[in-house]
């Protein structure tokens, strides 16, 4: 049976599959779903489900090159579209024009050893939604269970191998028994030697059926060091498990040795003359003999096994059905001693087995390691979601309260003054919620590229600060800051390092009783490692405190480990977004606190440069926001959001035209001659893109064209400007930012109708 048809039955025989294509397909509402094989060359089915007759089966291949799967292979990362023909990475690609779909899914399925096995997939001729992150989530968990699935059996066939050595005892037996009766001929000498030949045998096949029975508990290896030992008429002997990373040996199990000297050996790596470092520096079994003075002794093993009684030893290095090196099997004897074949035979025997039981149990370990690790994600999605929803109603629920007083006030303009600052405040925490959401996303993606410039500590500790001042003088928080050089320059990105203070300042202030005090303190000191300098920022507060069992999580996201932090609330996500920006940042924060009601202290560290010149001077914009005689052109299709925004240009003095759609974008330019088209990017029919594109087209640069939109990512800015967008705002933007883009488009318009007005003088 070849390789790729047993991947297929495998996954094949998991009831777990067409359950998992059957929601994959409700899920994306894609009707072509299927599992598969994926190598250097071909793309093979191993399940499907199609209800588009795209014609595949089981076993059926595709040549690798004519998919998108060998992307997926090389770089390990989903690959998600919902329309190939929109999408700019997949819309000139060959795959979804040869085989006829529209929208894809691909997911990677990883194994326990992180190597990779194929991809949980889906197709549509149709377009499909596919951009919920949630969802995402859940196919990238599908896969994980598949991938799990896949380890399980694989324990599974260990567990067959293990009845297979015991088959391999049985025939030893009977050679043994064979070679014994034809070499012996006196009776006494053969009984004695079938005897032994028995016990040693049944020793060998207990273990294997202990090793087959059981859950592979520390006991197993003792059993199996026992039998060596009793095989070999041994004295001593250890079983050591090696860890990849340090090349290390610890012990699983040891008999013979007194404490001392089990401790003295607890750790031992490659430059110890032990057998056991001899045999992991070889890769070899390797024979000592102790009383040997010709043998080097680097560390004193050789002294240490004699004054324990100890002559000689062997060490068998350990290795898995794959080959790679994972423990050692030792013996000792008191007197001088080589192993004939019988012994070497029996010894290789047992040492297999120690080292199915150590691959066995560190299969184990990864199941349980990946089903802790997928419980724990789900629950803290369950608690996300819950925790978003509660987030989202709490500043909701003051808007539309704020709505119904504006409903009924009656041109009351003392009550609406009253109003609208809470509804601005609130909408402003909803802003900021999905804003923190979306840069945790970007620097997940690695999409987020810092913006960095020479600046001052004092202003940054001063942004960071404008935020929460009212805050912390309402709550009688006392303040204290002291930088001991508030005009150092630092090579950082102002928006996101104030970010991250500010991020820290907001959990301080908010966790921080009246009559509090916090205190910012800022010092150059030496770098832990290297001989740079770093900047470190100090923010302490004497608030509730961080409990000791909850500092190792504090940055984790969607963590609240404050003491009381259900009484305040939170998504749990700044302090994950400080620690991401600090690393992009080349530096680091920390976390720190005596217990709960203790307060707590987090230091930020960066690493400090010599500017090459002196910083430039900021520069200034003319911010004056007089739009009268600027005609502007509203095309959105939330009418909602079209006639808000009219009315706001409206009253600062422009002349407003309002569009529901851009299929006559073109006319409505040219009719209406604007110096300033707001136009949003997902329109029906013909999208923002598109019809920017026609303006450009057909018109030309002349009118300032800006996205007005709720697409705010990198991505989508990227996109907005090829199509020829001259600026893009995402919604909800406030008023600030969008006067003083149509201020510049108006500016622009008047010296451009001046110059006109000139030539037709001429």
């Amino acid at each position: 049976m070849g390789t790729e048809q047993q991947y297929i039955d495998a996954i094949g025989r998991m009831a777990v599959v067409p359950t998992i294509l059957d929601a994959m397909a409700r899920l994306t509402g894609m009707r072509f779903t299927a599992v598969a094989r994926v190598t250097d060359t071909t793309w093979t089915a191993c399940a499907v489900r199609d209800e588009i007759a795209f014609g595949l089966k089981p076993g059926d291949e595709l040549q690798l090159v004519t998919t998108i799967c060998n992307e997926i292979r090389q770089h390990g990362r989903p690959v998600i579209f919902g329309s190939a023909s929109t999408d700019d990475r997949f819309r000139e690609h060959p795959t979804p024009r040869m085989y006829g779909f529209e929208s894809y899914v691909s997911i990677p399925i990883f194994r326990a050893d992180d190597s990779f096995f194929g991809t949980l997939c889906a197709i549509d001729p149709r377009p499909a939604k596919l951009d919920d992150p949630v969802l995402h989530q859940t196919l990238e968990l599908f896969a994980k269970l598949i991938g799990t699935q896949l380890d399980a059996q694989d324990l599974d066939e260990q567990r067959r191998t293990a009845l297979a050595a015991a088959a391999d005892a049985r025939e030893l037996l009977e050679w043994e028994n064979q070679r014994i009766t034809a070499l012996l001929s006196e009776r006494d000498q053969v009984e004695r030697v079938i005897t032994r030949e028995l016990n040693d045998t049944r020793r060998l096949r207990d273990v294997a059926a202990r090793l087959i029975g059981t859950d592979g508990g520390s006991a197993l290896y003792g059993e199996i060091l026992e039998a060596a030992i009793e095989i070999l008429d041994g004295d001593a002997g250890t079983i050591q498990l090696l860890d990849e990373r340090s090349q290390t040996l610890s012990f699983l199990a040891t008999r013979g040795f007194p404490p001392a000297m089990v401790a003295h050996f607890a750790e031992v790596d490659a430059s110890s003359g032990s057998p056991c470092g001899i045999a992991l520096a070889t890769g070899a079994r390797s024979f000592v003999r102790f009383d040997d003075p010709t043998l080097p002794d680097p560390d004193g093993s050789n002294r240490l096994h004699l004054s324990a009684g100890v002559r000689s030893a062997q060490s068998t290095p350990l290795v898995s059905r794959a080959g790679r090196p994972i423990g050692m099997f030792s013996t000792h004897w008191s007197e001088p001693r080589e192993l004939n074949e019988r012994e070497l035979r029996f010894l290789d025997l047992l040492g297999r087995q120690a080292a199915d039981l150590i691959e066995r149990n560190q299969v184990q370990e990864a199941l349980l390691a990946s089903e802790r690790e997928l419980r724990e994600e789900a629950r803290r999605k369950d608690e996300f979601i819950a925790v978003l929803a509660h987030e989202l109603r709490n500043p909701l629920a003051p808007i539309r309260s704020g709505i119904e007083v504006l409903k009924r006030a009656n041109g009351d303009a003392r009550l609406i003054d009253r109003v609208r600052p809470m509804m601005e405040r609130q909408i402003v925490q909803v802003v900021h919620l999905i804003d923190d959401l979306l840069d945790v996303s970007r620097i997940r993606s690695g999409k987020v590229q810092l913006k960095r410039e020479w600046v001052s500590l004092r202003s940054l500790v001063e942004s960071a600060l404008e935020a929460h001042r009212g805050q912390i003088t309402a709550g009688g928080i006392e303040l204290l800051v002291e930088l001991d050089d508030p005009e150092r320059q630092l090579d950082v990105d102002p928006t996101r390092l104030s970010q991250v203070i500010s991020n820290v300042l907001h959990n301080a202030v908010k966790f921080t009783a009246a009559g509090g005090r916090i205190a910012i303190r800022a010092s150059l000191q030496p770098a832990a490692s290297g001989p740079d300098m770093e900047q470190v920022l100090r923010i302490q507060d004497s608030g509730v405190g961080i409990a000791a069992e909850m500092l190792p999580n504090i940055f984790d996201l969607f963590t609240q480990a404050r003491s009381d932090s259900s009484r305040h609330g939170g998504m749990g996500i700044g302090l994950a977004l400080s620690r991401s920006l600090m690393e992009l940042h080349g530096g680091a924060i920390e976390a720190s606190s005596s217990g709960a009601g203790h307060g707590s202290e987090f230091v930020i560290r960066l690493p400090v440069s010599t500017p090459a010149a002196p910083p430039p001077a900021p520069g200034s914009d003319d911010d004056d926001l007089d739009l009268a005689g600027l005609r502007v052109l509203v095309v959105d299709d939330n009418q909602d959001a079209a006639d808000g925004v009219a009315m706001l240009l409206t009253m600062s003095g422009g002349e407003v035209r309002v569009a529901y759609d851009a299929t006559r974008i073109v006319d409505d330019v040219r009719a209406f001659d604007p110096g300033l088209v707001l136009l949003d990017i997902g329109l029906p029919g013909v999208d923002g893109y598109q019809a920017c594109r026609h303006v450009r087209e057909e018109i030309g640069p002349a009118v300032h064209i800006v996205a007005l939109t709720g697409w705010g990512q990198e991505e989508d800015q990227r996109r907005a400007k090829a199509a020829g967008f001259d600026a893009h705002l995402t919604k909800p933007v406030d008023l600030a930012s969008l006067a003083l883009i149509a201020a510049r488009a108006s500016k622009a318009s008047s010296a451009s109708s001046a110059s006109n007005t000139a030539l037709r003088a001429d």
